[in-house]
């Protein structure tokens, strides 16, 4: 399934008690291809503290908009229905590591 219904989104939000990774990407972005790396070691990493969502913008147009996506790549954690950091752009692996830790 491509397209990924924000309301199901919100009902993740509005459901989990513990860290949400949203990772905003395309396939046709050059960044999205390296950060896709990170996102993987960190989702193998934390796989049961951290709960990763990913979103390709060319099919979720709606969610892209809800959460006002302007580029990519672009990550959103969201802790207990509030969003913590949203980071646009590159990222470097050990910084979202730490974040995370931090969160947790």
């Amino acid at each position: 399934m491509k397209e990924l219904n924000y309301k199901i989104i919100d009902n993740i939000i509005n459901i989990l008690n513990y860290p949400i990774l949203i990772y905003f990407w395309s396939e046709w972005c050059q960044a999205c291809k390296v950060s896709i790396n990170i996102i993987e070691d960190i989702k193998l990493k934390f796989k049961d503290k951290i709960k990763i969502i990913k979103i390709n913008i060319d099919y979720n147009f709606y969610t892209t908009e809800k959460f006002s996506i302007k580029n990519i790549p672009t990550i959103i954690i969201i802790l207990k229905k509030k969003i913590i950091i949203k980071k646009q752009g590159l990222f470097d692996k050990e910084f979202l590591k730490k974040i995370i830790k931090k969160i947790l």
